[in-house]
C-alpha cells in the first residue's frame, strides 16, 4: 500500500511544475495568479461538490452518515482548536501561533481529499461525499472560529460570508439532489465531472505557482511552519482516528475521517490572514511546507494506521 499511495500523492503534487515553470519562465505573470485562484473557487470547487454528490444514491443508511460526519468534523475542528489554544495560551499575542492554531485542522480535504477517497475506498464510491461535508464544516469554523482567532476582532466574523461561500451554494443544490434522487441531464452531468475533477490539478497549479514566488531557503528553514504542518498531518489524524473508534460506524466511514485528516493544510489559511491583514507570511509558508510534506506523511500513515481501520 505504501509505495501506491506515494506515486499517488507525488503525482497529484507533480501537477505543480507547469504552475512552477510558469511564473519562473515569466510565461504568467505573478499578479495573475488569483484569476486562477478564482477559477478554481468559483467553477471547479462547486463542480466538485455537484460531481461528489452524484456518486451517492441516496440510503436512510448514508443519509445517517453523512449527518455523523458533519458532527464528528464539527467537534474535530473545534476541540483540536481548542486544545491548542489553550496549549498556547502564553505566546496567543504573536500572530503567528495564532496562525498555527487554525492550522492544526483547516485542511485540503477536497482537492486532495476526494482523490484520496477514490484511491482507497474504490468500492465505495460515495464516500466522496464525506469529502464535501468535511470541506462544509470547514467553512463554517474558518469564517467564524477562524477569523476570530486570527484577528482577535469580532468584527472580522462573518457567518453571512458563507451564504456566498461556492461550496456552500452548491450544497444547496447538491443535497436536495441526492435526498430526492434527481440527476442532471448526461451533458450537464458529464461537463460537472470534468470541471470537478479539474479542482486538483488546478489547485496544485496555483501551489506551484505561488511556491516559485516565495524563497525555498527561508521556506524550508521556517520551524513554526514545519512544526504546525507536522501537527496536522499527524497529530490531528491521530486525534480523528481516537474519535472514530469510538463511534460505532462501518468501517469505510471511519477510513474516510482518517484520510481527510491527513491531508495538508488548507489555502482558506492563507485566504483568511489575507482578509484580516496579519500572519499572511506565515500561513503561505504553512499552506506550502505542509503539502510538499504530504508526499511522505499521507503514505506513512495510511500504511499505519488504514488496514486496522478497515478490518
Amino acid at each position: 500500500m505504501f509505495i501506491p499511495t506515494l506515486i499517488r500523492v507525488a503525482t497529484m503534487l507533480a501537477y505543480a511544475i507547469p504552475g512552477f515553470l510558469f511564473i519562473k519562465t515569466k510565461a504568467v505573470k505573478e499578479e495573475a495568479i488569483p484569476a486562477f485562484a478564482k477559477l478554481l473557487l468559483y467553477v471547479c470547487s462547486p463542480c466538485l461538490s455537484l460531481y461528489s454528490f452524484s456518486r451517492a444514491e441516496y440510503s436512510p443508511e448514508l443519509h445517517g452518515m453523512i449527518w455523523l460526519c458533519f458532527f464528528a468534523t464539527l467537534f474535530l475542528l473545534l476541540a483540536m482548536i481548542l486544545v491548542f489554544r489553550l496549549i498556547l495560551r502564553r505566546k496567543y499575542n504573536d500572530v503567528r501561533w495564532r496562525v498555527f492554531i487554525i492550522a492544526t485542522s483547516l485542511g485540503n480535504v477536497g482537492y486532495f481529499g476526494v482523490p484520496l477517497l477514490e484511491h482507497f475506498l474504490a468500492e465505495y464510491p460515495f464516500a466522496a461525499v464525506f469529502s464535501q461535508i468535511f470541506s462544509l464544516t470547514m467553512n463554517i469554523v474558518a469564517w467564524t472560529v477562524g477569523l476570530f482567532v486570527i484577528s482577535l476582532d469580532k468584527k472580522f466574523i462573518r457567518p453571512k460570508k458563507l451564504l456566498t461561500v461556492p461550496l456552500v451554494l452548491s450544497m444547496v443544490i447538491a443535497y436536495p439532489m441526492f435526498l430526492f434522487g434527481w440527476d442532471f441531464p448526461p451533458m450537464v452531468a458529464e461537463a460537472i465531472q470534468l470541471l470537478g475533477r479539474m479542482s486538483t490539478p488546478l489547485c496544485m497549479i496555483i501551489l506551484g505557482m505561488r511556491l516559485a514566488t516565495v524563497e525555498f531557503k527561508a521556506l524550508i528553514t521556517d520551524w513554526r511552519s514545519i512544526l504546525a504542518s507536522g501537527t496536522k498531518m499527524i497529530l490531528f489524524p491521530l486525534f480523528a482516528l481516537a474519535v472514530m473508534l469510538l463511534i460505532p460506524v462501518e468501517p469505510y466511514v471511519k477510513a474516510s475521517i482518517f484520510l481527510l485528516a491527513c491531508c495538508p493544510c488548507a489555502s482558506m489559511i492563507q485566504s483568511l490572514s489575507e482578509l484580516i491583514g496579519q500572519g499572511q507570511k506565515q500561513a503561505a509558508n504553512t499552506v506550502l511546507i505542509a503539502t510538499l510534506l504530504c508526499v511522505i506523511t499521507i503514505p506513512v500513515m495510511s500504511e499505519l494506521f488504514l488496514p486496522f481501520l478497515l478490518k
